[in-house]
């Protein structure tokens, strides 16, 4: 059986309308997976700023408290276990600035965790807290923020084996998604 030439040609047109029905629907599915890696992207790039923004907030928040004698005597008053280790404006400041590190530290362990902070990112965060945790007002700050439960559980259980000499490990192993 012959077609004709106008049934080949409805032929090869229906294919080739398939064919770009399908590549159509490859492209777009494409792009709405690179539009929704960009806009995860962005929500993640916002998510970091605020963060930042909040840390820096609570350093200063912190730090006003220690420069004003009143609200220092006040918040030592109310906060007994804090006193013994504040001490005086010099002293506390000084712990101020260690929580804050330890803080920011935190912080780099969930980002290297989601897979965001990068290889030479982490080498320096850890480069520098090694030598820090080695000190003995930064041991007070971590026990204190883990008795306080002012650090996250898991977090603690990662820093531990540095205050007991050992190396730590890289969380980007344990990616969180």
């Amino acid at each position: 059986m012959a077609f004709s030439s106008d049934m080949d040609l409805g032929l090869i047109f229906g294919l080739v309308g398939f064919v770009t029905a399908v590549l159509s629907a490859l492209y777009a599915r494409a792009q709405a997976v690179e539009a929704r890696r960009q806009a995860e992207a962005a929500h993640l790039a916002a998510a970091i700023e605020l963060n930042r923004s909040m840390n820096e907030h609570m350093l200063q928040a912190r730090m006003g408290i220690i420069r004003s004698q009143l609200l220092m005597r006040e918040y030592v008053a109310v906060n007994p276990a804090l006193a013994a280790i504040y001490g005086d404006q010099e002293k506390a400041e000084a712990f101020i600035h260690l929580r804050n590190f330890l803080d920011g530290f935190q912080d780099m362990y969930f980002l290297r965790k989601q897979g965001i902070l990068l290889d030479h990112q982490w080498r320096q965060w850890k480069a520098a807290l090694a030598p820090a945790a080695r000190m003995p007002t930064f041991k007070v700050i971590y026990e204190n923020a883990v008795q306080r439960q002012a650090v996250e559980p898991e977090f603690a259980a990662f820093v531990q084996p540095l205050f007991e000499g050992k190396e730590l490990g890289d969380p980007k192993a344990q990616i969180m998604r």
